[in-house]
């Protein structure tokens, strides 16, 4: 065989996924088992829907599991999915005969409160399933940050928008936060549209459990949040927030012209100082100088702001354009001035989740129905993205072994490929060994996350946070 040939071959194995087939099928099989075995199956769903009041007679038509199934694996986004074809996919899957005005009805606060304790009876299950991450000195990385999209309208208030369009449109937020270790989905929750960030914060702090890692956005940022998870004997990292009034640990303002000049000589600076006026919360702020062309680009969008707002840009606020500015309570020994921005850089993972939430699952796509139906459909949803993230997750701690990482674009982007072989499993229509081997692993097998040039995977920055 030709040197070119032979070399070419290896080039393409290189971009695969190394993976051993019986210990990932096994794994796989486990995890779509236990999802029918905790809701989607007849028994545990039909309990949950008799607590919740969604069945009330044994003689009702519509099933607890026919319910779930038609909207957890409809194909299409909400958009398209009318009521006539909700009534088809009931008979066809389950020969369900209900017609489209009943279906109507039985979209009820009952339902909601039905495919809400299903949804968080999947999220604790996902918790419980594994137990075995990369040791690391901390417990969980904890990534939050809410998505947003419009809706035709506001359901009487219930979910508010902006109005900057019409006063009759809609929002929606998702608050949802997850662990990087483990890969687990720790909370999901739907609100109202002007419900922010900074609302969840303050209503959220007694989740901050001891030594947890929490990287946030800065609409997330207040001094209460960040003195509760000292408190708790968590962690921090994120940038300073711009109102943050910073101190020396002598209790003196910071002078941010001497700061700025020694960062200027350095590669990285790091102080001790304490943050915001009244709290006094001591941590680490560590700067870093930017590339110039990223200094132009925040200075044009600092005078651009300014000048919409009427007013210009100081020349303090022009000198910190230059850098990226972090304060953390994170140990030097643990986590370098040099890392912090791998690590905090983290925290886009989450945007790329909801990229795909988006893109691949259509979820904010929707049209002017029923709340209780937009809300169970949307529920629905999020189910099937749980069940998908459930084989991504699997998948990429099966590869890590091996030093790899899942692309998770790549493999959701896939994921359409194999929905509707998916469903064929989840109704018994198909075996899971079957669809693993035909179907699953020939579409994932080249998932392989590859950075870009002189960037790093989000595998490799975890990796950074490995006890040695």
């Amino acid at each position: 065989m030709p040197v070119c040939k032979i070399r070419l071959i290896a080039c393409i194995r290189r971009k695969q996924l190394k993976v051993c087939h019986s210990t990932l099928f096994k794994q796989h099989a486990a995890d779509i088992a236990a999802n029918i075995e905790g809701f989607l199956d007849a028994t545990p769903a039909e309990k949950i829907a008799r607590e919740t009041g969604f069945i009330k007679r044994s003689s009702t038509k519509l099933t607890a599991d026919g319910f779930i199934n038609t909207l957890m694996i409809s194909e299409r986004p909400q958009s398209q999915i009318s009521l006539p074809d909700l009534s088809a996919a009931l008979r066809q899957s389950h020969g369900i005969a209900i017609s489209k005005e009943a279906l109507h009805q039985r979209f009820n606060p009952q339902a909601v409160a039905f495919l809400e304790k299903i949804l968080q009876q999947a999220l604790q299950q996902h918790l419980l399933r594994e137990k075995d991450a990369p040791k690391l000195h901390f417990p969980r990385i904890k990534i939050k940050d809410s998505t947003k999209f419009k809706l035709p309208t506001d359901y009487n208030g219930a979910y508010r928008g902006y109005g900057n369009f019409s006063k009759t449109n809609g929002m929606i937020s998702l608050q949802y936060e997850y662990d990087l270790v483990s890969g687990h989905w720790l909370s999901l929750q739907l609100t109202d549209g002007l419900r922010n960030d900074l609302t969840d914060t303050g209503q959220t702090t007694s989740a901050i459990t001891a030594g947890d890692l929490h990287i946030r956005d800065l609409g997330y940022i207040s001094p209460t949040y960040l003195k509760a998870i000292a408190q708790s004997k968590a962690f921090f990292l994120n940038r300073l927030h711009p109102h943050a009034g910073v101190y020396t640990l002598q209790g003196k303002p910071l002078d941010w012209n001497k700061v700025l000049d020694r960062a200027a000589r350095q590669e990285h600076l790091q102080q001790e100082v304490l943050i915001y006026d009244k709290e006094r919360i001591p941590c680490r702020l560590i700067i870093e100088r930017v590339p110039d062309h990223e200094f132009k680009r925040r200075l044009q969008n600092a005078q651009a702001k300014a000048k919409s707002r009427g007013w210009g840009v100081s020349k303090e606020h022009k000198k910190k354009l230059h850098y990226n500015i972090y304060t953390t309570n994170v140990a030097a020994d643990i986590l370098p001035a040099r890392e912090v921005r791998k690590t905090y850089y983290l925290r886009w993972q989450i945007e790329l989740i909801f990229k795909t939430w988006k893109s691949f699952f259509d979820i904010s796509e929707v049209k002017k129905v029923k709340k209780e139906r937009l809300e169970c459909q949307l529920l629905g949803r999020l189910l099937w993205i749980l069940l998908n993230w459930s084989l991504f997750s699997r998948l990429n701690k099966h590869v890590a072994q091996v030093g790899q990482a899942v692309s998770l674009i790549m493999f959701f982007k896939r994921s359409i490929q194999f929905a509707y072989t998916l469903r064929m499993v989840l109704l018994n229509k198909l075996s899971i060994s079957e669809w693993l081997g035909n179907t699953y692993l020939p579409l994932v097998i080249d998932c392989v996350c590859s950075p870009p040039k002189g960037k790093h995977t989000h595998f490799q920055s975890l990796q950074i946070n490995i006890k040695n």
